[in-house]
């Protein structure tokens, strides 16, 4: 068990961190389907946060000069409520209701990314208030989830925004979020010494990543990457549904 754990948290930190680095969002959406897939629900939302970490600060580091977005900053304290809010319901909700409920929240991102290209629309520029109900939800859906973050991230967006600043506003965003969750998850014996070891490989894997996908970044738009992304979701979103718990 151990070994699958490190090979798996190795390739999902390897694919979470090119797709983080290259277009700012989906790495949670895309390795959270996949990963519940072959693991219990909880244990894959708690024993994953160590990774996502390394991957948020990778993310940062590398977009460290464009993270200046005060409208990913208003949704601080809003998010870490949700946090710890989200907390509370991971530790008494079924392992099968896990599986279902990041299969729907995968889902409905994936309806999104098929809206907006249908309809050409795309959610930016949202009005500042709304900091507090989003990050709040967004709080909520990490700690059940480990996605809150691309939820986040129809906040952030705005006209103004550069692509870069884009990517390093989410990234700061998803080391408070990681980090809050980590020190939860620790208090309450969701997380402990045995799934850090098991998350240690996945440290070269992630770097690797980070240098991937801020190479792709450059080299190729964004519409280029995300139905590579979309697909697989959308493939291990309904795998997950239809699977017998």
């Amino acid at each position: 068990m151990a070994m699958m754990w490190m090979m798996a948290l190795t390739i999902a930190g390897f694919l979470a961190s090119v797709t983080t680095n290259a277009i700012g969002v989906g790495g949670g959406l895309l390795v959270m389907p996949l990963l519940a897939l072959w693991f219990p629900a909880r244990q894959v939302v708690s024993y994953s946060t160590p990774m996502f970490l390394v991957n948020a600060l990778m993310t940062l580091f590398n977009y460290r000069t464009h993270w200046k977005v005060p409208r990913a900053l208003w949704t601080i304290p809003w998010v870490l409520v949700g946090i710890a809010i989200g907390v509370h319901f991971l530790v008494v909700v079924s392992g099968r209701g896990l599986d279902w409920l990041i299969a729907a929240i995968a889902l409905a991102f994936v309806s999104y990314e098929v809206y907006q290209r249908v309809s050409g629309r795309r959610i930016s520029g949202l009005a500042t208030w709304l900091s507090s109900p989003i990050g709040l939800l967004a709080g909520v859906v990490s700690a059940l989830s480990n996605i809150g973050g691309t939820l986040l991230s129809l906040f952030v967006l705005s006209p103004e925004v550069s692509p870069e600043g884009f990517i390093g506003s989410l990234a700061l965003l998803y080391v408070i979020m990681t980090g809050a969750k980590f020190g939860l998850f620790w208090a309450h014996h969701l997380l402990g010494w045995q799934p850090l070891v098991w998350s240690l490989p996945s440290i070269p894997a992630i770097i690797l990543g980070a240098w991937a996908g801020k190479a792709l970044h450059r080299l190729i738009r964004p519409a280029v990457f995300r139905p590579l992304v979309i697909g697989v979701i959308l493939l291990s979103s309904v795998l997950l549904i239809v699977t017998p718990g």
